[in-house]
Order: C-alpha cells, then structure tokens, then sequence
C-alpha cells in the first residue's frame, strides 16, 4: 500500500506542465523603444496578440500574455505569468508595461 502511494505520488509529481500562450522574453522587451520602434517591430518579434484595443486616447493596445503552471505534489506549484502590453499610435510604440508574477516552490515559504 506505501509503494502505492509512492508511485501515485509521483506521477502526479510529474506531471506536464499547464502553458496558455507564449513566452515573453525580457531581452526582446528591451529592445523596444518607445517614440522609435515600429508597431510592425513589435508584432515581428512577439507574433500577433492575444488581444488587440483601441484607447480613449486614440492609441492601439496590444496585449500579450504568457502563464505556466508545474505541478508538484510536496509544494505548491509553480507559477509564472507574464503581461506585455504595447501601445502604439501612428505606427510607432509610444509606451509599454511588462509585469511578472509568480509563485515557486522556494518563494512560497
């Protein structure tokens, strides 16, 4: 019955990790420039997406966002989001915010 539970244990351990959209890596992020990169840059190097606005402030909004979940059974699991939003207007990136969040199993003490 203890190997039973050993092995169940581990598989749920093991098990795949969740992941809805796609990584959004900071070095690209750097490499934007606000009054200077082009909207097309943007769509270039982080694809289309996941969502698309207009502003009061006649800007366009883009809205890019990676989550990653890792199951582990003697914790709790780990978690990454990360948010990138670009607004442009005129062709060009007039600002962006990029958030990270996240839990692990060292940070969730």
């Amino acid at each position: 019955m203890l190997l039973l539970i050993f092995v169940i244990a581990f598989f749920v351990g093991c098990a795949k990790p969740y992941i809805v959209g796609t990584p959004i890596e900071k070095a690209k992020v750097d490499q934007i420039v606000p009054g200077t990169t082009q909207e097309y840059k943007v769509i270039e190097m982080f694809g289309q997406p996941a969502k698309k606005e207009m502003t009061g402030a006649g800007e366009t909004k883009y809205v890019y966002s990676y989550y990653e979940e890792m199951p582990r059974f003697w914790s709790k699991n780990i978690q990454h989001k990360r948010t990138f939003e670009v607004f442009t207007k005129g062709g060009v990136v007039q600002k962006y915010n990029f958030k990270r969040e996240g839990i692990d199993s060292t940070a969730a003490q």
